[in-house]
């Protein structure tokens, strides 16, 4: 036997292999409904996860959406089960989900409800193929976000409807563009209980600097060395913060972390968890019931208007803030001061001086 393979194999005597865990119907099932996805007929071991698809050519760009958008939620929620994508016909003709060591399969299926009421929305995904399968039917739709302020927003002869989520690009926040003969809105949907506005590292992380170093200076918070990580350059320090800072935002900011680049004045933002309730459909009319229509800075509810935090996360780098174990955010100002609007925290005005909280 030649030497270097008498390492390789003393190296995987050394590294014990991690071994996938059973996972059963009920823990896949238990995830799903978890993350929306409430609508199933289960065959044996194939769970078949029912939503509404357009019929056409995007019917199956949909379907295949769909399932990676559930295949991204079972990686993160149920990691020990190694979900991976198999492109077996003899699951499904688009393929599925299959876990290692485990007989559980998960598949996208049509409800067959093409143009009508949705048996239930779990996120931006099934909202854009629910209005195309709308589309599909009647040719076009008529679609208004409503909240119950009586805030709106509205396209009129909807024809098209994409899902933009991943594209990110020039600061666009868009989830679902919805496309009419003349014009377009783009939305942005935020659950109910979402409290993160921006990951604020490259629009915050200077003048969050700056606003740190003066508080440590002026002795307002500490910062104590709770260990060391190494990097690609070496070994750097990282701190913990005594307590959370939460900072006043310039109106600019506010704006910016909220509507991005491509939301406001055409389009805005839905606060919504969906359910079906939620949908109220008369042939091509649809309206969607939201917690909040954000349409422009006027409509933003005091819960979410937007406060900049600077917090601990012992997984960060340092990033442009240069410290790492802290990360920057743009929050809704219930994540910064609590629902009570006491949470211990130290307030700063947009200049980074200490501000009393009324509350406490």
């Amino acid at each position: 036997m030649r030497y270097h393979e008498i390492t390789t194999l003393l190296e995987k005597a050394a590294t014990p292999d991690v071994v996938p865990q059973l996972v059963t119907k009920q823990q896949v099932e238990a995830v799903l409904r978890k993350n929306g996805y409430e609508d199933f007929k289960i065959n044996g071991n194939k769970i078949n996860v029912l939503v509404q698809i357009p019929d056409g050519q995007k019917k199956n760009e949909f379907r295949s959406s769909m399932l990676n958008e559930i295949l991204a939620i079972l990686k993160q929620q149920l990691p020990q089960g190694d979900p991976e994508y198999s492109n077996d016909p003899g699951i499904s003709s688009l393929g599925g989900i299959v876990f290692s060591a485990s007989p559980v399969s998960v598949v996208v299926k049509d409800t067959g409800k093409q143009g009508d009421q949705s048996a239930g929305v779990a996120n931006e995904l099934e909202l854009a193929s629910l209005l195309q399968s709308v589309i599909q039917k009647y040719g076009s739709a008529n679609v208004s976000f409503i909240d119950p302020r009586g805030k709106r927003m509205t396209i009129k002869n909807c024809n098209n409807v994409e899902v933009a989520g991943r594209d990110t690009s020039d600061r666009k926040k868009a989830d679902v563009v919805l496309y009419s003969p003349k014009g377009q809105l783009p939305i942005s949907i935020k659950k109910v209980d979402a409290d993160m506005w921006e990951s604020a590292d490259n629009m915050f992380g200077q003048r969050a600097r700056e606003t740190l170093d003066k508080l440590v200076a002026e002795g307002v918070v500490t910062l104590n060395e709770i260990g060391t990580r190494k990097t690609k350059t070496g070994s750097v320090p990282v701190y913990e913060l005594s307590k959370e800072i939460v900072m006043e935002p310039t109106p600019e900011e506010a704006l910016n972390a909220i509507f991005g680049n491509d939301l406001n004045p055409k389009g805005g933002v839905v606060i919504q968890t969906f359910k079906p309730e939620h949908f109220v459909q008369h042939e091509n009319n649809v309206n969607v019931n939201a917690h909040a229509v954000i349409a422009n800075p006027q409509d933003i509810p005091e819960s979410h208007l937007m406060v900049w935090l600077i917090r601990n996360d012992s997984t960060r780098n340092g990033g442009s803030l240069g410290i790492a174990g802290l990360r920057p955010l743009g929050v809704t100002l219930t994540r910064g001061i609590g629902k009570k609007g006491n949470k211990d925290v130290i307030l700063v005005d947009v200049n980074g001086n200490v501000v009393k909280n009324p509350n406490i």
